[in-house]
């Protein structure tokens, strides 16, 4: 399949040395050619095009979403007013590690 004896016969170094990097890219396509053809792993590419097309969120968006849904849900069953509703905010923010708290700000945290 590879043909490794008798194919090359150079004494030379360099030659024997270009043969076997030629030998080694034949092996890395048959290879290849076996586990497309016959490796039911190669199943696992359809997954990666299926989602390509979905854009990633960030985790600063995710945690604004959150956030967003967490607000509206506390003026929804706890009938917060704004002026409740922003002091709730503040002390929530002030309770979190300072990373989370520039993710919710990314302005203030690049200032």
């Amino acid at each position: 399949m590879l043909n490794l004896i008798g194919e090359c016969h150079s004494l030379s170094y360099d030659a024997l040395t270009a043969h076997v990097a030629i030998v080694f890219t034949r092996y890395m396509l048959l290879a290849m050619e076996q586990r497309q053809n016959k490796d039911q792993r190669t199943l696992g590419k359809l997954f990666f095009l299926l989602v390509d097309e979905m854009a990633d969120i960030t985790f600063n968006r995710s945690l604004g979403i959150l956030m967003a849904a967490l607000m509206a849900s506390l003026q929804e069953i706890l009938k917060l007013s704004d002026e409740q509703l922003t002091a709730f905010t503040a002390d929530f923010e002030a309770r979190l590690p300072e990373y989370l708290r520039n993710a919710l700000h990314p302005e203030i945290a690049m200032a």
